[in-house]
Order: C-alpha cells, then sequence, then structure tokens
C-alpha cells in the first residue's frame, strides 16, 4: 500500500526548497542584479523592437521573392525594394540600443548596487560605464572620404549583449572598491549635522572621483599593460566543448553553458555561438551536401537543430512558458506574458527574461536551465534514432519555431518533435511559474485583478 503522507512530505519538501531560493533572492548582489536588469527593460524593449523591424530581409528574399507559389512576391514591389535599401538605417535604433546594451547594463546594476549601500548611484554608474569603456581599444581610422582627417572610433561588439557579463563585474566591482574607500556604513561622529550650501551632488561627484579613478586605473591595467583580455578568456576556457562534436554531450554541455549565463544576465548564445557556431554550421553544409548528392544525412545538431527544437521562443525555451503567462491569474505576470508574446514567436525572449524577470531569480533560474537540457536530450535521440530527419537547410532565426522546424528538415515529423517539446517545456515551467506566482500574491509585488 501506497504511504498517504507520501504527498504531504513532498509538498514540504518542494515549500522549504521554493524558501531557500526566495531567500537566496534577496541577497544583495542578487536584487542589484535583477533591479539592473529590469531597468534596462525598456531599451531592450526598443532594441528588440526595431531587430524585427530590421531582419526581415531574408526572409523576404528566401520566401517572398516568387519562389514559393502560394507566397506574394513582395520583392518586386516599392515597399520591398524601400525595405531592402534601408535596413540598415531601420537597424539604427537597434544597434544603439540592444547594441550597446552593456553599457546600459553597467550603469543600471552598479546603480542598483550603490542605492543599497548608501553610495550615490549616478556616480557609481557613470564610474562603471568609464571602466568598461576602457577595456575596448579605440582605433585612429578615417571613416568617409570627405572627412577632413582620421577620427577614434570604438568597436560596438564588445559593448552589447557579449559584454554583459563583464558590464556586471564591472558594475559590482566598481560599488564595492567604492563601499571599501568611503566606508558609507561607518558610523557617524555624535552631533547635529553640518549646515553648507554646497548641493549634494556636488559632495557626491567629488567624492566618487578617488574610487573612480582607481576602478579606471586598475582595468586600464590589466588590459591594456598586462594584456588580459576577459572576453578572449571565456571563449579559451569554454573550447573544449567542441572536441564533443555531435554528441549528446554536446547538446548537453553547450546548454548548460547557455542558459547558466542567461540567468545571469549575460547574452549566453552569443558567448556559445563563438566558439561552436562555426562546427555547427559545418554540421549544416555536410548534410546539405549529403542532401544533395541522397546520402544519408552525417550529422544530428547542425544550427537549426538547437533553433527548432531547443530554443523554442528563444534561450530557455520560453515561447511555452510565455504563453502560460497571458493566461496567468496574476497581473504583472499576465502583462509581462502579453508583452513578450509576439517577440518570442519570432526568437526574441528578452522581454520575458528581464521582464519577469528570470535573470537573477534562482526560482526561475531551475526551469531556464532544465527545459533546453530536456528538450535538447528528447531531440537528440528523436533525430539521432532516425525518427525525425536531421535539419539541413538554415533558415532565418527570425522565422517562427513551427516554420523553422518543417523547412530546415523538409519533414513533417519535426512538427510533431517540436510539439512535444513545446509541452515538455510548458511542463517544466509551469510548477516554477505558479510558485512565482503564489510568491508575488503574497508580497504584494504586483496587485492582482479583482475577483482574480
Amino acid at each position: 500500500m501506497s504511504d498517504p503522507s507520501t504527498p504531504n512530505r513532498f509538498q514540504a519538501c518542494w515549500e522549504q526548497a521554493v524558501q531557500l531560493l526566495e531567500a537566496a533572492s534577496r541577497q544583495h548582489h542578487v536584487v542589484a542584479l535583477r533591479d539592473g536588469m529590469i531597468a534596462s527593460v525598456p531599451i531592450i524593449l526598443v532594441g528588440s523592437t526595431f531587430l524585427l523591424l530590421g531582419a526581415q530581409g531574408p526572409v523576404l528574399k528566401s520566401y517572398f521573392s516568387g519562389n514559393v507559389a502560394w507566397l506574394p512576391n513582395l520583392l518586386q514591389t516599392t515597399f520591398g525594394q524601400w525595405y531592402l535599401d534601408h535596413t540598415a538605417q531601420i537597424l539604427y535604433p537597434y544597434r544603439l540600443t540592444m547594441g550597446l546594451l552593456a553599457l546600459y547594463i553597467a550603469f543600471t546594476i552598479a546603480s542598483a548596487l550603490a542605492a543599497q549601500y548608501r553610495l550615490a548611484p549616478i556616480p557609481q554608474g557613470l564610474g562603471a560605464v568609464a571602466a568598461l569603456l576602457v577595456t575596448g581599444t579605440p582605433i585612429l581610422m578615417k571613416l568617409q572620404e570627405t572627412d577632413p582627417g582620421p577620427q577614434w572610433v570604438v568597436a560596438l561588439k564588445p559593448l552589447g549583449p557579449e559584454g554583459i557579463f563583464l558590464a556586471i563585474v564591472l558594475g559590482v566591482g566598481m560599488v564595492e572598491l567604492s563601499r571599501l574607500i568611503l566606508r558609507p556604513d561607518r558610523p557617524k561622529a555624535g552631533g547635529p549635522p553640518e549646515a553648507t550650501a554646497i548641493p549634494p551632488s556636488v559632495i557626491d561627484a567629488f567624492r566618487s572621483f578617488l574610487p573612480i579613478l582607481t576602478m579606471v586605473s586598475l582595468v586600464w591595467f590589466v588590459r591594456h599593460v598586462v594584456g588580459f583580455d576577459i572576453h578572449a578568456g571565456i571563449l579559451k576556457a569554454m573550447q573544449p566543448m567542441t572536441r564533443l562534436g555531435d554528441s549528446l554531450g554536446a547538446v548537453l554541455a553547450s546548454n548548460f553553458f547557455l542558459h547558466l549565463f542567461a540567468v545571469a544576465g549575460v547574452h549566453g548564445i552569443s558567448v556559445i555561438n563563438a566558439v561552436m557556431l562555426p562546427l555547427w554550421q559545418q554540421f549544416v553544409a555536410a548534410n546539405a551536401e549529403a542532401h544533395a548528392a541522397g546520402l544519408p544525412l552525417p550529422h544530428t545538431t547542425a544550427y537549426p537543430f538547437y533553433q527548432w527544437f531547443i530554443w523554442i521562443g528563444g534561450a530557455g525555451a520560453t515561447l511555452p512558458p510565455t504563453l502560460l503567462l497571458v493566461m496567468s491569474r496574476h497581473v504583472h505576470l499576465r502583462r509581462i506574458g502579453r508583452i513578450s508574446l509576439v517577440p518570442a514567436l519570432f526568437n526574441v525572449n528578452e522581454p520575458f527574461l528581464f521582464g519577469l524577470p528570470v535573470v537573477a531569480n534562482p526560482l526561475l533560474a531551475i526551469p531556464c536551465i532544465l527545459a533546453p537540457l530536456a528538450c535538447g536530450t528528447v531531440a537528440w535521440f528523436g533525430v539521432s534514432w532516425g525518427w525525425v530527419t536531421a535539419p539541413f537547410i538554415e533558415v532565418p532565426w527570425v522565422m517562427p519555431c513551427f516554420l523553422g522546424a518543417l523547412l530546415s528538415t523538409q519533414d513533417l515529423r519535426a512538427l510533431l518533435l517540436l510539439g512535444f517539446n513545446f509541452g515538455l517545456s510548458a511542463a517544466i515551467w509551469w510548477p516554477f511559474l505558479k510558485a512565482y506566482e503564489r510568491r508575488l500574491s503574497r508580497s504584494g509585488e504586483a496587485p492582482q485583478e479583482p475577483g482574480s
């Protein structure tokens, strides 16, 4: 006979685990990471909107150029020609918002942590931004033939999503260094405060000079005197993953590290792609060549394998939980679901990750890591055992997942695999989202609608 107390014990263990995770989420640095990431959400939403608007060129050329009989030929229309001619201009706001995301996040995280330590937030944020900029190397070059002379320029790429990890480190480091030097928690001498006509902002600015000078000098010394590049160091540490090749181990390792970075606020796909993308694209090319020759496809994990069967709606397999949020009883969760749904259909999930937030949220970090690992395992066995054709066509990443899976494999069974993983992701996310919903309801962090 089954023990009737077993469900009660399981429920008690689950509640204890949730309480531990909630306690971890209140740690100073975790709170600063969460609040700093949330503060950057408007920038992310603006950048994501312009990214979607400006990234449809490959879709237009591949599917709306007359090659697909049942789709209209938009490529030869006035709109189609205008769109292709102005794609670069459409993407300018994206490149100067999401393309500089690490700069914004360095400021917001340092400011959020400074507020907890009773330090002036704005000087701390500016110090973190300055330190991050010093990690780059300005280059003197002539931008246009009509320019009277060369100008100093800085590359955007290290200051975008790939630089978020470094931005977090420098933002926290800036504040901790200021805390060490300025000692804001030191007991003040007794007596009434001195009257002064100097504005507090002026006092804060000059008090912050020494910590900012120290931080910028340290970063300058490490980066430009010692010559240590943190970005290159991360990529070098992850190079051994390429030896795993086409195995299930490669699927699990790459997704584990990708989503570990993601819940820390780092654009994990950018980091992993820098290491693995050349290998995955070789697999796509080899599969395409074998398909053209009528031979068996040699590789399971070509790049579309990850894009359409694991990263469903973006890193974390977040399209299923986004749909769950739309049906949530909680106002905040339902609002995030509605805002995130359309971007998630096109595999842009920053509104979900930073708006919920998943970033720096120990409770939601668990399904964000587990769901892709589970989906990756199912997909690897499904493709490697021949139940679904391996991908051999690279489809634009902004394609909705059900179209991407079908077009990349030319196999209707791919929709069954996608559907199974969709349900699997939803099942993994659901209990954690419900626990998070209960937590918000108890704490009153966001109100519920009447009658819900």
